[in-house]
C-alpha cells in the first residue's frame, strides 16, 4: 500500500517537472517566433530554453527511478546547464564582434522625445550640471 502511494507520488512530481520544462520551451519557442531582432531572440531562447530542458530531463529522471538511466539524465542536465549559458553568451558575443545591429522602434512618440534632448543645431542640450555660462 505505502509503495504504491510512493509511486503515485513519483509520478505526480515527474509530470509536475515535464509540464514545468514543456511550458517553458513553448514559451522560448514563442520568444524566438515573435521578437523582432537576434539578441531578443537570443535572450529569450538563452534563459528559458536552458530552464525547460533542465526541468524536462529532471522529470524524466524522477520518473525512471533510481536506475542508470537516470544518473545518464541527471549527467546529461548537469552538461545542459553548464553548455546552454556559456553558448548563448558566444553567439551574442560573436554577433556584437560582427557589428550586427539591434533592432530599433520606429515610432513618432520615440522621434518626439529624441528631437527635444537636441536643440537646433543637432548638439545634445546641456544638462544642469553641465550648464556653462
Amino acid at each position: 500500500m505505502i509503495l504504491q502511494i510512493l509511486h503515485i507520488v513519483q509520478i505526480v512530481l515527474a509530470g509536475i517537472f515535464v509540464l514545468g520544462g514543456l511550458i517553458f520551451l513553448a514559451i522560448s519557442s514563442v520568444g524566438v517566433v515573435r521578437l523582432p531582432d537576434f539578441y531578443s531572440r537570443n535572450h529569450a531562447v538563452g534563459g528559458s530554453e536552458t530552464l525547460g530542458s533542465m526541468l524536462l530531463l529532471f522529470g524524466l529522471a524522477i520518473y525512471n527511478g533510481w536506475e542508470i538511466s537516470s544518473l545518464k539524465l541527471i549527467i546529461i542536465l548537469v552538461f545542459i546547464c553548464l553548455a546552454n549559458p556559456t553558448a548563448t553568451h558566444i553567439v551574442a558575443q560573436a554577433a556584437y564582434r560582427l557589428k550586427l545591429q539591434p533592432w530599433v522602434l520606429k515610432s513618432p512618440d520615440i522621434q518626439n522625445d529624441i528631437k527635444s534632448d537636441t536643440d537646433q543645431t543637432g548638439k545634445e542640450n546641456p544638462t544642469e550640471g553641465e550648464k556653462h555660462e
